[in-house]
């Protein structure tokens, strides 16, 4: 069954490139965990929502897929480089099945 990581943030850096070596990072973990990025952009607040900068939906075979990508070691370090960057939530999403 698919599941999704879906994140939202808002940068709070002034560095400008942080985000190319991000996504340097993340796109070979994406393909390695057979991850597929949905959308990304400027979400429109919805209800009770807050001003994010920025979504970001990513769809995974498996919810096992998923958080093998999450837990991977080799995302430690891009992990570590948003999170210094950016605040935000992640949630990650899929039947228990």
């Amino acid at each position: 069954m698919v599941a999704f990581i879906i994140s939202f943030s808002s940068q709070h850096s002034n560095d400008p490139d942080w985000n190319k070596a991000y996504g340097e990072m993340v796109k070979p973990l994406l393909i390695k965990h057979k991850a597929e990025i949905i959308s990304r952009g400027k979400p429109e607040n919805g209800e009770r929502a807050k001003d994010w900068e920025r979504a970001t939906l990513i769809k995974f075979p498996s919810k096992a897929q998923a958080r093998s990508f999450l837990d991977d070691p080799d995302y430690h370090h891009a992990k570590g480089l948003r999170i210094y960057h950016t605040s935000g939530e992640m949630y990650l999403l899929g039947d228990e099945a």
